[in-house]
């Protein structure tokens, strides 16, 4: 009976291991602790790869996300449906530096070095070609898709209609490398060799034009024109008010690739080739910079102010929450030269090296999860900027709340990163030693067993035989 005895608490106890394990291993966004491990979330699924065969250039999605611009290295302009279907392909006269859709998906701009600007409907169609005396190096198309606008290396900077008529041009005298509209193109921003960065209306009425002493890689603007950004090749930030007046220019230290805002300009975002994105308030404070393994390329934030997408040439996309924490990456296999996400925040497109564009669709669940926000789950639009009272503090280890600006609700802190990794590694160390105890237990259980029954069989053996 002992034996038995022995052998059945053997038998509870591994059991109960198994049990402890299990909750150990737990999904990695726990709901009713509020425990959330954010370098095991699988914030992102992959929807497709389209593959081009060459390099991609340039990406753009449609607002929710169910088209896809692309340009690359071998000449085309192709466009693919969320499933990776090629809808169509155009090969231009050279190599495709920029697309741009139109939020509806129903019209998309290019630009390419055999100096011409193009502009297609959704079936592939060529609406209508215009020829610069340049290289075609920056495109966007209007929310409402009525107008085009794009930048040359002849110098100058064009606004076509939808039917393809120029409206207007500016010759800056320098190659001009990126432009941006507001939302209703009623705001052209443009920057470029000139040194300057420039704001027109729509009607080609030059507001302001600034100095900046270098080349200007890129500029974005906010919806509404209220705040215009730009990044230079002097390493220089720079946030500029409607009025043209410098808010602030700062210096992160090293080439500035690529900018960002959120919405209402509380927040701009940058990447440098100095490996690093930077986050700056408002108030041009620097919040956080966050390090990778290669130049960064490009940056985007979310039109829902809730995450930030990063393309390296470490062949990496990475997104971060505003708080500078990253919480989910992917491996591209080769140089993430462009990143686009779409306006109702639910896509995310990354343009690679490796002859393929690659487009992701945001996790509802895990994003409900992370922000305590049902609304996620629905598909209504968000607004999630960080608390204005967030100090400046550096890297990863920065842990902010994140509030939802519709209701004023802040959400629960965050886990500081101490507690989150040692969580992680609990629960790694009880996965990697739950098998083998369970082996072992196993053992044993068969060694009991067997040498219960090898002690029964003796001790009959022993046992007097009655006459």
């Amino acid at each position: 009976m002992r034996q038995l005895a022995g052998t059945w608490l053997f038998i509870v106890l591994g059991l109960l291991f198994g049990l402890f394990a299990d909750l150990g291993a737990a999904d990695p966004v726990d709901s009713d602790s509020g425990n959330i491990n954010l370098s095991e979330l699988r914030a992102f699924d992959l929807l497709c790869r389209c593959e081009t065969g060459c390099i991609v250039n340039t990406v753009s999605l449609s607002s929710d996300g169910n088209y896809l611009a692309v340009g690359d290295f071998n000449r085309s302009v192709s466009l693919f449906n969320s499933k990776g279907k090629k809808l169509w392909n155009y090969t231009t006269g050279d190599i495709v530096y920029t697309v741009s859709i139109s939020p509806d998906g129903t019209g998309v701009a290019a630009g390419s070095n055999d100096k011409k600007a193009y502009f297609f409907n959704r079936e592939g169609k060529l609406l209508w070609s215009y020829e610069t005396e340049g290289s075609v190096n920056c495109v966007v198309v209007s929310s409402d898709g009525s107008y085009v606008a794009a930048g040359s290396d002849d110098g100058k900077i064009y606004f076509f209609n939808k039917e393809g008529r120029l409206l207007w041009n500016f010759d800056s005298g320098y190659s001009v490398r990126s432009i941006a509209l507001s939302r209703d193109g009623s705001y052209v921003t443009a920057g470029g060799s000139s040194y300057c960065i420039y704001l027109f209306d729509r009607d080609g009425n030059k507001i302001w034009e600034r100095k900046t002493g270098s080349v200007i890689n890129c500029v974005c603007i906010t919806p509404q024109a209220q705040y215009v950004a730009a990044g230079g090749s002097n390493y220089n930030v720079y946030f500029l008010n409607q009025k043209g007046d410098f808010s602030w220019i700062h210096n992160p230290a090293y080439w500035i690739s690529s900018v960002s805002l959120t919405n209402n300009g509380s927040y701009l975002a940058a990447g440098s080739f100095d490996d690093k994105v930077y986050m700056f308030n408002s108030t041009g404070t620097k919040l956080w910079d966050y390090k990778v393994k290669d130049d960064v390329y490009s940056v985007a934030i979310s039109p829902d102010a809730s995450f930030i997408a990063a393309g390296s040439w470490d062949d990496t996309l990475y997104v971060l929450d505003l708080g500078g924490k990253e919480f989910w990456n992917c491996s591209c296999g080769g140089n993430i030269n462009d990143v686009f996400i779409s306006r109702d925040s639910s896509a995310l497109a990354a343009a690679s090296d490796n002859g393929a564009a690659y487009l992701f669709e945001r996790n509802s669940t895990v994003f409900a999860q992370l922000f305590r926000d049902a609304r996620f789950l629905s598909g209504e639009r968000l607004g999630l900027p960080l608390k204005e009272s967030m100090t400046a503090t550096g890297g990863i280890e920065n842990v902010v709340e994140i509030a939802s600006a519709s209701s004023g609700k802040v959400s629960d802190d965050i886990k500081s990163s101490a507690s989150t990794e040692s969580s992680s590694r609990l629960s790694e160390l009880l996965n990697f030693f739950k098998y083998p105890i369970f082996l072992l237990l196993a053992v044993l259980i068969v060694a009991v067993y067997l040498k219960n029954r090898a002690f029964k069989k003796t001790d009959k053996r022993r046992k007097p035989r009655r006459l």
